[in-house]
């Protein structure tokens, strides 16, 4: 790893980033049972600290354009392209890899084969959370969908005045959003329930990416503030207590309206480890967690068709004895994608070179 590639990651969300995706991989294991009473029943919580994240570093990325050059049009469109290229290849493997395990010992036949590939073509181009039905290779992808869309509506609202977006529409729809989901729907769980008019997902990216946002903006003045070695150990108190305080509450606690306190200690979380200002800042700025970071994101990417299908796989076990199998599963996937995905960018520039010169004179 490069100089300059350490020196932009952030250990500490790095750290968390792998904790959170454990998380939500526990939490799918309750797939394996039908009580549904597994440890960290309320781990879907998790998702909520990677929209933060995402609208933290969606603000941090456009306010490193200079204003007086901003077009938002094009600006939009390549922002787009390069949050887009930087989930690619992964998410396309993995999505190849849960179309062959949902097919496991069903009795699909070449027609259905066909109509699933088909249909599943608007998880290829991140449109699920637009509306559009089709099979879920990989159903934890939503959250990749919702993120896009959302941003697609946002990320041109930032542009055309990023003051205005930071100090009155983030928390307008911040706002806006999560009260209408506390008042209709109680919880922040069910990425996949219609509302009417949007997946209950994508209104969640909606208003958890301004919330990030937010974060950045208060991160942004804290920096500038010089703090004393009790004002530290105080801030790293409040940021150990905000995630361990989320983790220890989903151990055993479903949706509730608790998920909006949630939040809130999420986002107080992220604002306080962003700042650097947290004494463990330092602790987690090393070669070893930077992995974890980057790793992450093949985690996330490589368990939620196991969950459904090692129950249809092995029919009359119970959860303990799925439970290994499935993280055995997840454990090989996951180094799968990460090294299928580091050889497949290693290959592209000769590969579309040549591509280039085959079709274009």
């Amino acid at each position: 790893m490069s100089e300059q590639a350490v020196k932009s990651r952030n250990g500490a969300i790095d750290f968390w980033k792998f904790v959170f995706s454990l998380m939500v991989v526990q939490f799918h294991s309750s797939n394996l049972t039908k009580i549904k009473t597994t440890p960290f029943v309320g781990g879907a919580i998790a998702v909520e600290f990677f929209f933060l994240v995402s609208g933290y570093l969606m603000a941090a990325s456009i306010f490193r354009y200079d204003e007086n050059e901003i077009i938002v049009g094009r600006d939009t469109r390549r922002f787009m392209l390069h949050k887009i290229k930087g989930l690619c290849p992964e998410i396309f493997i993995a999505w190849g890899i849960g179309f062959v395990v949902q097919h496991i010992r069903t009795e699909a036949t070449l027609t259905v084969l066909a109509k699933d590939l088909m249909t599943g073509v608007w998880d290829m181009f991140f449109l699920r959370e637009s509306g559009l039905e089709g099979f879920r290779a990989n159903p934890a992808a939503w959250y990749i969908s919702a993120m896009i869309l959302a941003m697609l509506v946002l990320v041109p609202l930032f542009f055309k005045n990023r003051d205005v977006f930071l100090n009155v529409w983030a928390p307008i729809l911040a706002i806006a959003t999560m009260g209408y989901l506390s008042k209709n729907v109680g919880d922040l769980r069910g990425p996949t329930d219609w509302l009417g008019f949007c997946y209950k997902g994508w209104l969640r990216a909606v208003g958890e990416l301004c919330m990030g946002a937010i974060c950045f903006g208060i991160c942004t003045r804290m920096k500038r503030i010089s703090y004393t070695v009790l004002a530290k150990i105080l801030l790293t108190v409040m940021e150990l207590f905000c995630y361990i305080g989320v983790i220890v509450w989903s151990y055993a606690h479903k949706g509730s309206r608790m998920d909006f306190v949630m939040l809130l200690l999420f986002a107080i979380g992220v604002v306080v480890t962003f700042s650097g200002q947290s004494l463990l800042s330092s602790i987690f700025n090393n070669s070893l967690v930077y992995f974890l970071g980057k790793i992450s994101f093949p985690i996330y990417l490589a368990h939620n068709y196991w969950s459904h299908a090692l129950v249809r796989i092995f029919p009359g076990q119970t959860y303990v004895q799925l439970y290994p199998k499935y993280v055995a599963a997840v454990l090989v996937t996951t180094c799968v994608i990460a090294l299928t995905a580091k050889i497949m960018r290693m290959a592209a520039p000769a590969f579309f070179a040549g591509c280039r010169r085959m079709l274009i004179v």
